[in-house]
């Protein structure tokens, strides 16, 4: 069992990522990522992204650093690897699970929705791409640090209905504040 990271070289909010991946289980993945100082949230499906700073944390942590080719092979030989085909698919469920998970109604459902800390809802999408009140939300902590991203009113008036909700929610489950992220617009294309 061993946790792999590659070369960062995806650029994305002026930094270069890596990606950090199991050659075992999902299991051992959150471990070492969690030992090497990664955010849960830089989790996605089936691999952390990493920036190059935090190149000292996974040495650390006992990662093996080896190639983009052999970390692919290998992800693909451990059988936890989610094709780019079924991506969108395996988002579509998490939701189902967190949105069923949290008490959601049926019509309230949205794109992509994460409970917790681990895992990301994708990027709003730019102005123009995105439809008319979408938006993106996240709740980090249960002492209610939220940040909304929205192109336009309805985009925030979306989220802070949203919040209200899934605070009301998570309060009946949890006692406190709904902790996740959104992705989500009144009518999504697809969804």
């Amino acid at each position: 069992m061993t946790v792999l990271a590659d070369t960062p070289r995806w650029e994305r909010h002026g930094m270069l990522w890596g990606h950090l991946v199991s050659d075992a289980s999902l299991a051992e993945l959150h471990e070492a990522a969690a030992r090497a100082g990664l955010h849960p949230r830089s989790f996605d499906l089936d691999h952390y992204d990493w920036p190059e700073q935090a190149r000292p944390g996974l040495e650390g942590a006992g990662v093996e650093f080896v190639g983009n080719k052999e970390l692919t092979r290998r992800l693909l030989a451990s059988g936890l690897r989610v094709p780019g085909a079924r991506r969108a698919q395996a988002r579509r469920e998490r939701t189902a699970r967190a949105a069923a998970e949290l008490g959601l109604w049926a019509d309230e459902v949205p794109h992509d929705l994460v409970l917790g800390l681990e895992g990301h809802v994708d990027p709003l999408p730019p102005v123009g791409a995105a439809p008319e009140g979408a938006f993106r939300l996240g709740s980090d902590d249960a002492c209610g640090q939220v940040r909304v991203e929205a192109h336009d009113e309805l985009g925030r008036i979306a989220a802070r209905e949203f919040l209200a909700r899934a605070n009301a929610l998570s309060q009946q489950l949890t006692g406190h504040t709904f902790v996740g992220q959104v992705l989500d617009a009144p009518e999504w294309p697809g969804s």
